[in-house]
């Protein structure tokens, strides 16, 4: 079956008309919205106009999108208030021009996204009895070889923003799993402690998606440091989310996950040639709109919020002197 690429959105800052808000078709996320975000019509309603509002007479911003769906994603990370989405969409258009080997021109059709897809580095499970979507992550499975830190950030990215494009996940929400069974040191080498505190600053800042839970699965005894770095420049919120586990057996016997996992793994019940697709699907329904993202412009210099981000490059420190070991 052939998917069909959505059309890319306006980004004028202020169109003629706005779009209207509709809720979720689940009755479970419709649940969850009301529960845990104060969503409700009135409230989403006053929301966006203020957003709306703010975005029209902020000279820092040039063009934005200002549909329903885009602000939403703001919206509901920040639970309806509007100034803290609006803090939170500037940090991301500010983070999407500081960093464009990161964010920039994201084709999700070029060759390397399909070679990453089919090496099942990263792979949707669908979605947990809380409604939230599940995704594994394999270092083990990466390329470190033929693929840079830069083009993980990019290929990440595809994966966040097609997550944030559905409404049902920025209700509900993100579930990670990182097996890190057979990750070689390599892999943790390639980061520079400057690179993961700008990724952390962005992911963790600008992205508007709400992460519930982090598993981690056979963390190496040299990963150690790396993760208490990672986590040090985390929130208290989203520290309290990670969850670590010793082997497979321990982390299946302490979640309701294995199932969604792929046949491989015991218990495991879906075929990893349908998960492929489903990653496929997502990146060539929204490839236009990742694409169309690179439109909103955003003047850095009248952005108050983000000017305590650090520039790309400089300290390699612990991490960066891994480079200069030959190890697997």
């Amino acid at each position: 079956m052939t998917t069909v690429p959505l059309g890319a959105p306006c980004v004028e800052k202020c169109p003629e008309k706005y779009d209207l808000y509709q809720p979720a078709d689940s009755a479970l996320h419709r649940q969850i919205a009301a529960d845990e975000l104060r969503e409700e019509p009135a409230i989403v309603e006053q929301a966006l106009e203020q957003m709306r509002d703010w975005i029209a007479k902020n000279p820092a911003i040039h063009t934005c999108r200002t549909d329903a769906s885009f602000l939403l994603r703001f919206l509901r990370v920040r639970k309806f208030s509007h100034l803290a989405a609006c803090e939170t969409l500037e940090r991301y258009l500010v983070s999407r021009q500081r960093f464009p080997a990161w964010y920039s021109k994201l084709d999700t059709a070029e060759p390397w996204v399909q070679v990453m897809i089919d090496s099942e580095f990263v792979v949707p499970l669908g979605r947990d009895e809380l409604g939230r979507a599940v995704y594994l992550v394999r270092y083990a499975n990466l390329d470190i070889d033929r693929f840079e830190v830069t083009d993980q950030i990019r290929f990440f990215t595809m994966v966040f923003e097609t997550i944030c494009h559905d409404e049902l996940n920025q209700i509900a929400g993100l579930v990670c799993v990182f097996d890190e069974t057979n990750v070689p040191m390599r892999a943790f080498a390639q980061w520079s402690l400057t690179e993961i505190k700008n990724y952390i600053d962005c992911v963790t800042k600008a992205l508007p998606l709400r992460v519930k839970e982090v598993h981690v699965v056979n963390l190496p005894l040299f990963g150690a440091a790396v993760g208490e770095w990672i986590m040090s420049c985390c929130s208290e919120k989203l520290r309290s989310r990670l969850k670590c586990y010793r082997s497979m057996d321990e982390f299946a016997g302490n979640c309701n996950l294995l199932s969604l996992l792929p046949k491989e793994y015991y218990g495991g019940k879906q075929e990893p040639i349908d998960l492929k697709r489903q990653m496929r699907e997502s990146f060539d329904r929204c490839r236009n709109i990742i694409l169309a993202l690179d439109d909103m412009k955003v003047d850095e210099k009248c952005c108050l919020l983000v000017k305590s981000q650090t520039k790309p490059g400089g300290d390699e420190g612990m991490i960066g002197s891994f480079r200069k070991l030959d190890v697997d």
